[in-house]
């Protein structure tokens, strides 16, 4: 897939979000992609894995990151709710083939409740809940025990704009609850502790575009490689967040 853009966000489960906005460094070039479900997950040289998504020419692309802590995020009973919104993503007019994909992914072990991708433009309607859907899929990979959200991103105006509001609880904790349905079974996201080999401009691209805040990728010169080290970090927040429900 030629896209324009691939945006992610993370949150994790005490209301923190990361957003990775990937995009061409060359206004001619597009990022070339996979969805991660579609290929077998071996590595054959300069590519990198984020989310369900798999970058090939990741040492021509731009990489961005913005952190920021939702203020409409509420704990509840093992799980907790969110709401955000996406205004102006650039993806270009689609009558000229452009496109972007969007991913959401959730801290490990936790599954949706709730869960809509909406137009804020609809006006129509006040109520979050009842504005107009966009098409999204969304899985639940039990090899890694994360649930991952996919939308197309595509505009006849050249941009997207969307909200995202859902809830979400531990799988492991009792619920009454129904989860949202999936597409359920093995390697819809990437491992999160997979080693990336790439080449030496990759390597070069990656640590510029990153730098030392940058703590989601571990550089590991002793085997020329860059891991990432997603797995660690989400389980820290998981085991933080377990600590403060026990304290309540």
């Amino acid at each position: 897939m030629n896209l324009d853009v691939v945006l992610i966000d993370t949150i994790s489960p005490d209301g923190g979000m990361s957003t990775f906005k990937i995009t061409p460094k060359n206004a001619h070039q597009r990022v070339l992609i996979d969805r991660y479900r579609d290929i077998q997950p071996d590595h054959f040289g300069d590519e990198i894995d984020v989310g369900g998504t798999r970058v090939y020419n990741f040492a021509e692309c731009s990489l961005v990151r913005a952190d920021s802590r939702l203020r409409a995020f509420h704990k509840q009973d093992h799980g907790f709710s969110f709401q955000f919104e996406h205004m102006g993503v650039p993806v270009g007019p689609t009558r000229d083939g452009h496109a972007g994909l969007y991913n959401l992914v959730l801290p490990i072990g936790f599954r949706l409740t709730d869960f809509r991708i909406v137009d804020p433009y609809d006006s129509m309607h006040d109520d979050v809940r009842q504005k107009k859907l966009f098409q999204y899929s969304v899985f639940w990979d039990k090899e890694c025990r994360v649930q991952l959200v996919e939308m197309t991103l595509r505009s006849s105006r050249g941009s997207f704009s969307f909200i995202v509001h859902g809830s979400a609880t531990l799988v492991d904790a009792e619920s009454t609850q129904e989860f949202v349905k999936a597409d359920v079974s093995e390697r819809r996201v990437s491992s999160l502790t997979n080693l990336y080999m790439l080449k030496e401009e990759g390597k070069r691209a990656l640590a510029t575009e990153l730098g030392r805040k940058m703590d989601w990728f571990l550089l590991q010169p002793n085997i020329m490689g860059i891991g990432l080290n997603l797995n660690a970090i989400l389980t820290s927040c998981l085991d933080a967040f377990k600590k403060k429900t026990a304290r309540e």
